[in-house]
């Protein structure tokens, strides 16, 4: 994919982490991702990754308090920053020079789904338009590059584009006195 050495910290960083991702037995290339999350409050959500606090909320005409993202918008949030983020390495690791990477994300969602009051319609955004703004002096095909790259290889948008197995369970426990 590319005979250069990266001339940026992180291309060369991308480099080497892909040389041996690329070397290993692919069991060894697995990330194990993990956190927890609890309602703190109405509808407020405190999500623990490591030691990361994020929060999620929902606006105040649906009972919330407005202060954070509500948790489709934390998902649109995910599947911008995972395209920038993908298109800035493979810029780094390629030479492409980007000076700005941001994405435009929009999508509709009805609340019938939600509510369970048709059959027909989904929970989830039928459809997101996401569109990309990068700023950049390289020629258009290097971009069209780094898009088709970004395309296979961002993780969010993977798991938005193709269904993912979600393995639900439950653990009842019993109020505490406190």
């Amino acid at each position: 994919m590319n005979n250069r050495q990266p001339s940026t910290k992180l291309g060369r960083l991308f480099a080497q982490l892909r040389a041996a991702s690329s070397s290993a037995n692919p069991r060894d290339c697995l990330e194990t991702m993990s956190g927890r999350t609890q309602q703190v409050g109405g509808l407020r959500s405190e999500s623990q990754f490591g030691h990361l606090t994020l929060t999620i909320d929902e606006p105040v005409n649906w009972g919330g308090t407005g202060t954070a993202p509500n948790p489709a918008e934390a998902m649109l949030a995910a599947l911008g920053a995972s395209i920038e983020v993908t298109i800035r390495c493979y810029a780094d690791f390629l030479g492409i020079q980007v000076k700005s990477i941001g994405v435009e994300l929009t999508a509709e969602m009805n609340s019938q789904g939600f509510f369970g009051l048709d059959a027909s319609v989904r929970a989830g955004f039928p459809v997101i338009s996401a569109t990309v703004k990068i700023a950049s002096d390289a020629e258009p095909e290097a971009i069209s590059k780094l898009l088709e790259i970004m395309g296979r290889c961002c993780p969010v948008l993977d798991n938005i584009r193709h269904p993912t197995e979600v393995v639900l369970s439950l653990d009842l426990l019993q109020p505490s006195d406190d």
